[in-house]
């Protein structure tokens, strides 16, 4: 059985979702979910946990993310990419911007910030996604939330086509972020073009094609890989059984940890713990049974 997680690079012009049905077809795992949904006009990393996998989802979904982004100066989107309406700014004509003087206008989006995610995502508010009311004409209002950007860089400006290198916390919306970059410019702008590079350590040279999948098994993540940097300890096969049991077991090693890998003498992950005055509690099972 596979377990652990599929770098796909997904193509554009197809949905997260249908992604994951043509996944769940060339390789039918018993369970299988996505972490970090890409719009359907985006490309890139599209995580696919499979199986155990499963388990250890929010490990991935909490990291930082990385993006190449082809962003239009001069025109706005009713969507803020190319799916909607394009609409041409008063001033689009007017315009001129060298690349250093780019870099230094969107330095001040660095940092810890607050965005109001857009109407056109899958969030969801009284159990309806925003989109579906966005197509409806409603617009609703929405909390900001707390994002980070850690890294902008302006990598080349052809015309009124600037390509952006972007590092981001989880919860951040790229299709926003242009948006209030051409506000602040005040040429409007929208996303031309997405594509997703990074997750955490995931690099762009792991990612799998849909074509690659069935033949390329031995590129799947594996479960240990996932934790990599999470602290770790090493349990018996005793120790396993009585964890299993649901009890604790005892360690000299950590006093309080809120959360451990837990590995066999094998180096293989058996499961994510917690360290309360001294005792593990199990908060993960791994189960290679299943």
């Amino acid at each position: 059985m596979i377990n652990g997680v599929l770098l796909l690079d997904k193509p554009k012009n197809i949905s997260s979702n249908r992604a994951l049905y043509i996944i769940k077809k060339k390789l039918s795992p018993k369970k299988a979910g996505i972490v970090g949904i890409l719009d359907p006009l985006a490309s890139g990393m599209l995580p696919i946990v499979m199986n155990e996998g499963t388990k250890l989802a929010k490990y991935i979904e909490n990291e930082n993310k990385e993006y190449l982004v082809t962003v239009k100066l001069g025109y706005t989107s009713t969507t803020g990419d190319g799916e909607g309406n394009i609409i041409a700014s008063k001033n689009s004509a007017s315009f001129k911007f060298t690349k250093k003087s780019l870099q230094e206008a969107v330095n001040k989006f660095k940092g810890i910030q607050k965005q109001i995610p857009p109407m056109y995502s899958g969030l969801k508010v009284n159990g309806i996604k925003l989109y579906k009311l966005a197509r409806q004409g409603i617009s609703v209002k929405r909390e900001p939330r707390v994002i980070n950007i850690t890294d902008l860089e302006v990598i080349s400006l052809d015309n009124n086509e600037v390509f952006l290198k972007i590092s981001c916390s989880k919860g951040t919306y790229i299709r926003t972020l242009v948006e209030s970059i051409g506000d602040s410019l005040g040429t409007g702008a929208y996303t031309k073009d997405l594509r997703r590079i990074r997750i955490g350590s995931f690099q762009e040279n792991e990612m799998i094609s849909l074509d690659e999948v069935s033949e390329n098994q031995h590129k799947i993540i594996s479960l240990e890989s996932i934790t990599k940097n999470m602290l770790s300890i090493s349990i018996t096969d005793e120790q396993c059984r009585t964890l299993r049991y649901g009890q604790t077991i005892y360690t000299k090693i950590y006093e309080n940890i809120d959360e451990i890998a837990l590995k066999n003498s094998n180096s293989n992950l058996i499961g994510i713990g917690m360290i309360v005055n001294n005792y593990i509690h199990i908060k993960r099972l791994i189960n290679f049974n299943e």
